[in-house]
């Protein structure tokens, strides 16, 4: 072997000299390369050397930056002696083409090739070979270009996915991943080779080194884990043969609470060659982290927008179709007048009321559905066209009861309700079930009286029994039906309406009144619980049935 026949260069690790065949030469950052130049501006895979018709040509691959030749970029381009090859930007590695002796085009006469010398500049790791303004202005020309593509994505995926291609390139490392803060947990957004190729979670991450830079709120990198005494202890690396390691966690800009801002962690690993990143890159890697975490910040601000703003619009449609459904046209009949209003305490209640005339009486239907918010409506709105649609076939009180109890224990809801049902004939006779709930209260002339037979809350006991009551009222007689919001309502000192309030108020109120009384007295409060008020009068106008 020859002095004419290699390739000399320059690497981290002193001179090398490469023997030149008719093989393709490779060139790039990643290990599995003819010659690797650990340069930031370097591709993985960048450019090659190839013999074509007797002449060496560079080629293109693809590469972020581009291939020069004398200064002018080129995606193919026979070299000649002298001829000057920059990989990356002009401020790249330099590499110099010399044919120290001709080409043959005659391969197969002369059973020689010509010869390729490089003299190369490689990237210095010393900061003394950092200093030069030349390589300071490639590292700031690769730095603006990052955060570029860094900002072109407005997107979680986009911005995570931008990161890992830009990381790996600048490391050389196999793979990367993207973690994010969920609760108390890491878990994977996002993983890629250094292919490009998208990666599932594995048991191959060192879930130690990913603890190690949460913990320590600060990069956590080896480079060479075979001479780390302490990686050496760790049974995931070894096992795995994992090589080199970066993780860097991922915080909120100006954050003070370390773990309390965490919004996720960058993890990236190799099996092949020991990492050789110098201090620049370091810093180049964490400064691409920072603005990646910032970019991240508003980005999952934005999503938590969005999803807050849909779940508005949601709310809101629910809330119509509640109120649609408590929007209820009293019926009129000559023998009694019927009212009711409901006041939530959120866009949307528990609480719904009812009612309708048949041919011999009117019924009146309230409930309260445990729990408040969008779940306890869905509940009150099911049990609300259940009792509707039993009491138009005619159903007993105690059959519909029964009927709601099991279908709310079978279908395991993990809702329960109290209720009450009633109805009033033009005689003046009222039948009543009460189901758990506060007990209806008679307004008399001069008295109040409560009216104290109840049953098994409906949605507790799937085989529970309930049964009805029968009473006569006089005319002007009131019922009135309350949910524990009204008579749980509290004033600034703490103290609530009680039974007794609501009793001695509605003696001489009616229902919006009585409702009005309530709101001023708990207010400025805001309410803990809906309130709904149902007043049934018996006025005793009719003499038959209608």
């Amino acid at each position: 072997m020859t002095a004419s026949s290699t390739l000399s260069y320059t690497g981290a690790d002193g001179q090398h000299s490469f023997t030149l065949t008719q093989k393709p030469v490779m060139i790039g950052r990643l290990p599995d390369q003819d010659i690797v130049l650990r340069d930031h501006c370097v591709s993985r895979q960048h450019a090659m050397i190839v013999l074509d018709d007797g002449c060496y040509t560079v080629v293109d691959r693809n590469s972020s930056h581009g291939t020069f030749v004398n200064g002018q970029r080129v995606e193919r381009a026979v070299l000649n002696s002298g001829d000057q090859l920059h990989l990356g930007s002009l401020d790249g590695p330099c590499l110099v083409f010399k044919s120290v002796a001709p080409v043959s085009r005659d391969i197969g006469h002369t059973g020689k090739l010509g010869n390729l010398l490089f003299s190369i500049a490689d990237f210095p790791l010393t900061a003394e070979q950092q200093l030069p303004a030349v390589r300071e202005m490639g590292q700031l020309n690769w730095l603006l270009n990052a955060a570029r593509q860094l900002n072109a994505g407005g997107a979680i995926e986009e911005i995570l996915t931008t990161l890992l291609q830009l990381t790996l390139q600048l490391t050389g490392v196999q793979r990367g991943y993207a973690f994010l803060r969920d609760g108390g947990e890491m878990k994977l957004a996002r993983g890629l080779n250094a292919a490009g190729q998208v990666l599932q979670e594995d048991s191959t991450i060192s879930r130690g080194a990913m603890r190690k830079a949460i913990e320590s709120d600060a990069k956590f990198s080896i480079s060479d884990t075979l001479s780390d005494n302490a990686a050496a202890g760790w049974a995931s690396i070894m096992a795995n043969s994992i090589r080199s390691i970066y993780c860097i966690p991922l915080r909120k800009r100006d954050a003070k609470n370390a773990h309390a801002d965490l919004l996720g962690l960058l993890y990236l690993d190799s099996q092949i060659g020991r990492g050789n990143l110098s201090e620049v890159d370091h810093r180049l890697l964490d400064t691409i982290s920072t603005e990646a975490a910032a970019l991240l910040q508003n980005a999952l601000l934005a999503d938590e927008e969005a999803k807050a703003r849909k779940a508005r619009e949601e709310l809101a449609v629910a809330a119509q179709i509640h109120n649609g459904l408590m929007t209820i046209t009293m019926p009129v009949i000559p023998y009694a007048s019927v009212q009711a209003r409901s006041i939530p305490c959120l866009e949307i209640g528990g609480d719904f009321f009812d009612a309708l005339a048949l041919e011999d009486c009117v019924c009146v239907a309230i409930a309260d559905v445990s729990g408040k918010g969008i779940p306890a409506a869905i509940v009150a709105a099911t049990l609300q066209g259940i009792i509707h649609a039993q009491l138009l076939s005619g159903h007993s009180l105690p059959q519909i009861a029964t009927l709601v109890n099991q279908f709310l224990c079978t279908r395991n809801v993990g809702k329960y309700a109290t209720m009450v049902l009633l109805k009033l004939f033009h005689d003046g006779r009222l039948e009543y079930i009460n189901c758990g709930h506060i007990h209806p209260l008679l307004v008399h002339s001069s008295a109040v009286e409560w009216l104290d037979e109840s049953n098994m809350i409906v949605g507790l006991i799937p085989d529970a029994r309930y049964t009805s009551v029968q009473i006569t009222l006089q005319p002007e007689d009131r019922i009135l039906l309350a949910t524990d919001g009204l008579v749980e309502a509290e004033n600034t000192a703490g103290d609530a309406i009680g039974e007794f309030g609501f009793a001695q108020i509605s003696r001489n109120l009616d229902l919006h009144a009585i409702l009005d009384h309530v709101v001023r007295f708990s207010a400025p409060n805001q309410a803990q619980d809906d309130c709904t008020l149902v007043e049934v009068k018996f006025t005793g106008a009719a003499t038959s049935a209608v």
